[in-house]
């Protein structure tokens, strides 16, 4: 193979999504293989690109005036890749997208756009599922960590932190646990930070609980910065039980392992299908458990030495990017090729 693979990617946003599923795996392709890739991140689509590029990889897209180029481009040759993290099909009420996501011309046109592409680069094997219908060529490429961008500070807190961090889009995850939570807060042995924000209008936070200490939002790009400050000890994660969450990643898991903390989580979804109760973190399967099954880590120094070494060991293993990359190196050659395996 003498010349290059060309690749262009567009991003979708400037977020979390953009570093896990463009940023990092594309980083990493390109640092490893430089004689192989020659990868271009966008974020949008000109003309002038039409025709240059061997492989096109789109990202989170639904509007016609971006979907229609890049067909354009497979027109010429590209190999078309979707990247979604999310189920586009069941957007629930509550969530903010659905009002712009839900109407059924936009969900006729994704389903169609699907149906075009040569490729579907997706998180989990829900999602997988999901699309089954509309794209028989499925990658599921895990969200992975990158230590390079995990910074760690000592903690300094005078008790043990137990926190929740998310967007707004969560509020209703949270409210599954609330009682629970409006216990930890009371609870003097511990300082619970919610990262949740606060209301612009109101300046209240998004998720108002007594007691709990309110981060703000900040840019993604500080994320880590600040996140490595906060001194989390446990970490929470509760999912309401839907089938739009039954898709979603473990990517809190995967943070909180980062920095040191044990994770108690919804026994559903990502966390189920990663988590071995006990072992690798704590499943809450009753609601009303949160307090009890967050105390019982904190008062247990063994367990939670044990929960956090095979929890570093699981990720380090099967969520490092470092070893994950070649996946998404992979479908790439697959893709363009037909190529099994890597070279």
């Amino acid at each position: 193979m003498s010349e290059k693979i060309k690749v262009i990617a567009y991003r979708g946003d400037a977020g979390a999504c953009w570093y896990f599923r463009i940023h990092a795996p594309m980083l990493y392709v390109a640092r490893n293989n430089q004689d192989l890739f020659d990868i271009t991140i966008a974020s949008s689509v000109t003309k002038d690109q039409i025709g240059k590029y061997d492989i096109v990889i789109l990202q989170r897209q639904y509007k016609i005036e971006v979907l229609a180029p890049v067909l354009e481009m497979k027109k010429q040759g590209a190999k078309l890749i979707y990247e979604i993290d999310d189920d586009l099909f069941h957007i629930p009420e509550w969530n903010p997208a659905h009002k712009s996501l839900s109407p059924k011309h936009i969900q006729d046109g994704i389903k169609a756009f699907i149906s075009r592409v040569d490729a579907l680069f997706v998180t989990t094997e829900a999602l997988k599922c999901i699309y089954s219908g509309y794209c028989d060529n499925i990658y599921v490429l895990p969200n992975s960590v990158d230590q390079e961008i995990m910074y760690k500070y000592p903690r300094n807190a005078q008790l043990p932190v137990v926190c929740w961090q998310g967007s707004i889009t969560h509020t209703n995850d949270l409210e599954i646990a609330r009682k629970g939570f409006e216990k930890l807060a009371q609870d003097k042995d511990m300082i619970l930070k919610l990262w949740c924000g606060f209301d612009h209008k109101t300046q209240k936070p998004v998720f108002d609980v007594p007691g709990a200490q309110t981060l703000p939002y900040v840019p993604f790009e500080a994320f880590y910065q600040m996140f490595s400050q906060v001194g989390v000890y446990i970490g929470l994660a509760p999912l309401a039980a839907n089938i739009f969450n039954k898709s979603k990643s473990n990517l809190k898991f995967l943070e909180y392992t980062m920095y040191d903390a044990v994770t108690v989580a919804s026994n559903f979804g990502p966390y189920k299908d990663t988590i071995e109760d006990g072992v690798t973190g704590i499943l809450v399967s009753d609601n009303r458990d949160w307090y009890e099954k967050t105390r019982m880590v904190l008062d247990n120094k063994d367990l939670y030495d044990k929960i956090l070494t095979n929890a570093r060991q699981l990720v380090y293993e099967n969520y490092n990017i470092v070893k994950t990359y070649k996946l998404w190196e992979k479908a790439l050659l697959q893709i363009y090729g037909g190529i099994n395996d890597c070279v």
